[in-house]
């Protein structure tokens, strides 16, 4: 796995990750994510398909978005699976790597999280503070770059704060992409993100 997975992947996002730890059946009738929120069971379903690849996965999240009245194109990460498949046996398997973990995340993002529409249903309701908290939640939800920034930036007019929690971010990102793979630097990575998720956690409109 490329250095860009691996960083983003040793992150425990927001979603109940110890549940996904013990959800490896992958059965979406299985009571103990039946039980869990509609936000965190599309988050758990989306961490699940990207820490393991897979047809299985990737129908659950099928199915489940179609219950929700989401529309998903499947076939295209299939294409991504097999990709994934053939890597051991390209050459500069590592750079491929990280390009085709950006596809799998824009894929994952392309599917918005459950509190983005919470955040624009506040937002019609003239509910600033939920929107604002709904929005920086959603944040935590996103694994590209392109989106967590977007998000952020999307804030900064109605919540200053959030340029706070940018820059904090990029100051992260440029630490990620100049670090190498060794034990030391991805314990010091998973500490500063973590440092910018509790940032997240702690700001809030309220």
């Amino acid at each position: 796995m490329g250095l860009t997975a691996v960083f983003t992947l040793i992150i425990a996002f927001i979603i109940g990750r110890s549940f996904l730890l013990r959800w490896r059946a992958g059965r979406l009738d299985a009571t103990d994510f039946q039980e869990l929120d509609p936000e965190v069971k599309l988050a758990v379903l989306k961490e699940r398909l990207l820490e393991k690849p897979s047809e299985r996965n990737l129908q659950n999240i099928e199915e489940y978005a179609k219950t929700q009245g989401i529309c998903v194109d499947a076939d295209f990460y299939r294409s991504l699976i097999k990709e994934q498949m053939r890597l051991p046996k390209e050459k500069e398997a590592m750079a491929l790597d990280n390009e085709l973990y950006e596809k799998q995340t824009a894929w994952i993002d392309s599917i918005p999280p459950f509190e983005i529409r919470f955040a624009a249903e506040a937002k019609e309701k003239g509910d600033l503070n939920a929107y604002i908290d709904w929005s920086l939640e959603a944040t935590l939800r996103y694994y590209s770059d392109k989106k967590i920034e977007s998000t952020l930036r999307g804030l900064e007019t109605v919540y200053p704060k959030a340029a706070e929690l940018l820059k904090h971010y990029l100051e992260f990102k440029e630490i990620r992409d100049k670090s190498d793979a060794s034990d030391s630097s991805l314990e010091r990575l998973q500490s500063e993100k973590q440092k910018w998720m509790d940032a997240v956690i702690k700001t809030s409109a309220k």
